[in-house]
């Protein structure tokens, strides 16, 4: 597989604006070129109320959105770095692209989900295993590429140093899977608040954890 021509990150952190699993806002913007240059990095103003800033994830707290710009101020900017040959590559990539309205054939040519690209068949499980991006970056790149809380430059960047790795390369990227398969993965956030931090679902991707109710992601 080759690389695309011409390709960026969005990464996109988000607060929670409700206890529910699917409540979230926009709150940090960070776009990575191909060639790892930051070239935007806003934090995000939401329209509501803040539930929660879910700070050991984001980094976030009280105070820290006042004077930040509304969300379609941060889009348009982001719009304006785009271009309809410009491909999209990040980890399930799709929720950055829905969280900021971008239309693919319009404001980007298409996207590359770092799940897909790293997803590995298990056969102890007879299933595809799936990772996180703290999981591949930390693996692959090197203890320490990923912390919590995230920062959502350090994300897409390490998204692009990824994906130029092990993309173009078959035998690359297999060994890489292998790897990814076979080491450790540390209790993430998440499953280290059993799926609930302070009243607030965090079972997007894990309906058999789920309190809320709210339809889960796969």
């Amino acid at each position: 597989m080759s690389l695309p021509k011409q390709f960026c990150c969005i990464d996109v952190e988000c607060v929670a604006t409700g206890r529910r699993h699917d409540e979230r806002g926009v709150a940090y913007v960070a776009m990575v070129d191909q060639d790892e240059h930051l070239l935007l990095k806003r934090k995000v103003r939401p329209s509501g109320k803040v539930e929660n800033y879910l700070t050991p994830l984001t980094g976030l707290r009280p105070g820290d959105l006042g004077g930040a710009p509304p969300l379609e101020e941060v889009r348009r900017e982001v719009v304006a770095l785009l271009g309809p040959s410009m491909v999209l590559v990040g980890q399930r990539i799709v929720h950055d692209i829905k969280w900021l309205d971008l239309v693919e054939g319009r404001d980007f040519a298409y996207s590359i989900d770092l799940a897909e690209v790293f997803k590995t068949y298990n056969l102890r499980y007879n299933n595809y295993a799936f990772f996180s991006l703290q999981h591949e970056a930390n693996t692959l790149l090197g203890p320490g590429t990923i912390t919590d809380p995230h920062d959502p430059e350090s994300d897409a960047k390490a998204s692009i140093q990824l994906f130029k790795r092990y993309y173009k390369n078959e035998i690359q990227l297999q060994q890489a899977k292998i790897k990814l398969l076979h080491t450790p993965v540390p209790r993430s956030f998440v499953k280290k608040t059993n799926y609930n931090y302070q009243g607030v679902c965090m079972a997007r991707y894990f309906p058999q954890k789920c309190t809320c109710g709210a339809p889960c992601s796969t």
